[in-house]
């Protein structure tokens, strides 16, 4: 299905959080500092009750929205360390993590059976102490302690020279070769809805992101109330010369338990995606029928010369959308289909093609493959007022993938701080702030707004025409 290319390495870089090896050579690792030392917010209280722990004892009862431990770790030297965490969990729980004050990620901490210690990420850290927070988050985690150790080098980007599609359109093919110049050096600007634009222009002195974010969960068959998304995206490469992104919050093709226009939702629908194995069901009628539906929108776009960062299928692994309710297996199946059809079928040439995933242990099963997949994107949240670089994301997401695919912030509450992000390695191709988390204040203030806007290592609409000499 895929032509082979060529590949081009690409290094991001160099950052200020270097070591010096000599340094640390005669250190003795890891290093390792308990939980219960750190400073206890809220209700978290220290217990010992659960055998296996290290030190006096481990941090539990994270139940409330203010409950937090702070644990103090000390670093000899400025420098990328690899973190890991020792928990405890009765199931799967997520929790978001930062160090010092920077989002690094809401990781996912597995069940296990009494103690178990979990590779975080890579981290930057600087010489002295360093504040590593977890929150409350899912909740009901028990932690015992943090070590670190120096990191190892990070695997080097081999991004390919074209799109998976081999008969990529030349537009499509040009995009490619746009996003792969500025992948590690600048962060493109998005935005989702584009209502929101008139605000960031108020509140920038008239910036514009580089990427708008527009949906085509109206166009659903089971719905089918097409309310101008297409046009908005084709005037914004057109007209504006910017970047679009679609995505699909796709109503389920039947079996909505309630109004249709919540059906994507997995408890929202009695579709049964597993079904699409047996190609005589209603159920892979139906979803061949709004496929065909959404190709026959997206050649709109391709025949007016529109390339498309398509999204489909996006946070799958959640499973809180019914496209991923089955498993990895089903959902890497309805990926392929949709690329089968979208290329052979229907000649769609212009998408290039984003996988929503996460760094979770797993992760990798759901992966419908190198042949069929261009970008690999994350969506992530941060809480009110922190501005984070995930980067343990981004590095764990380089290393699951090898490498070979650019990695990009497809969704986040609150934008990444540019500066601190490249620094730390963090080098997402682009951030796309989802709908109306731009306007609340308390997560994106508007001088933090101007700030990122303004940066020189954020690629913003003027930047994008300027390009095109519609300046």
């Amino acid at each position: 299905m895929m032509a082979v290319t060529p590949c081009t390495v690409i290094r991001l870089p160099v950052v200020c959080f270097l070591y010096v090896a000599v340094a640390l050579s005669a250190q003795a690792w890891p290093l390792r500092f308990e939980a219960e030392n750190g400073v206890l917010k809220g209700k978290v209280r220290i217990d010992s009750k659960i055998p296996g722990y290290s030190g006096s004892g481990y941090v539990t009862s994270f139940s409330g929205p203010d409950d937090a431990v702070d644990i103090k770790v000390n670093a000899p030297a400025d420098g990328f360390y690899t973190m890991k965490i020792a928990y405890a969990a009765y199931e799967p729980k997520r929790m978001p993590v930062t160090v010092n004050s920077s989002m690094q990620g809401e990781r996912l901490f597995s069940r296990t059976q009494g103690f178990r210690k979990m590779t975080f990420g890579r981290v930057a850290l600087r010489a002295g102490e360093n504040t590593v927070h977890i929150g409350a988050g899912w909740g009901w985690v028990d932690f015992d302690y943090i070590e670190i150790e120096p990191a190892p080098a990070t695997v080097p980007f081999r991004i390919a020279d074209r799109p998976v599609n081999r008969n990529a359109s030349v537009e499509a093919g040009r995009l490619f070769e746009t996003l792969k110049s500025l992948f590690g050096k600048k962060i493109l600007a998005g935005q989702q809805d584009a209502k929101r634009l008139e605000y960031i222009a108020d509140v920038t002195g008239g910036k514009a992101p580089a990427i708008l974010g527009l949906d085509l969960l109206n166009y659903s068959g089971a719905y089918n109330r097409p309310d101008g998304q297409i046009e908005r995206a084709r005037d914004w490469v057109l007209q504006r010369h910017g970047i679009v992104t679609l995505s699909w919050h796709w109503f389920s093709p039947f079996g909505a338990t309630n109004e249709v226009w919540r059906s994507f939702s997995t408890n929202k629908t009695t579709f049964d995606v597993s079904r699409i194995a047996d190609k005589t069901s209603p159920e892979y009628e139906a979803v061949i029928r709004d496929m065909d539906l959404i190709a026959d929108q997206l050649k709109v776009l391709r025949d007016a010369h529109v390339p498309v960062l398509w999204r489909p299928l996006h946070e799958a692994e959640g499973k809180w959308f019914w496209w991923g309710a089955k498993g990895p297996e089903t959902a890497r199946q309805l990926y392929r289909l949709m690329f089968d059809r979208f290329t052979r079928v229907h000649h769609l040439d212009n998408l290039i093609w984003v996988w929503t995933t996460t760094d979770d242990p797993g992760a990798l099963e759901w992966y419908p493959g190198d042949d069929c997949v261009d970008i690999i994107g994350a969506d992530l949240y941060a809480p009110d007022g922190v501005h984070g670089t995930f980067a343990s994301v981004f590095d764990n997401l380089r290393q699951l993938y090898g490498g070979r695919k650019m990695i990009a912030l497809c969704e986040a509450g609150s934008l990444p701080d540019p500066n601190a992000a490249l620094g730390e390695g963090a080098a997402w191709l682009w951030f796309l702030i989802w709908d109306d988390f731009i306007e609340r204040r308390a997560t994106n203030p508007a001088e933090f707004i101007s700030h990122v806007y303004s940066n020189a290592n954020v690629v913003t609409l003027d930047t994008m025409q300027e390009k095109d000499g519609a300046k």
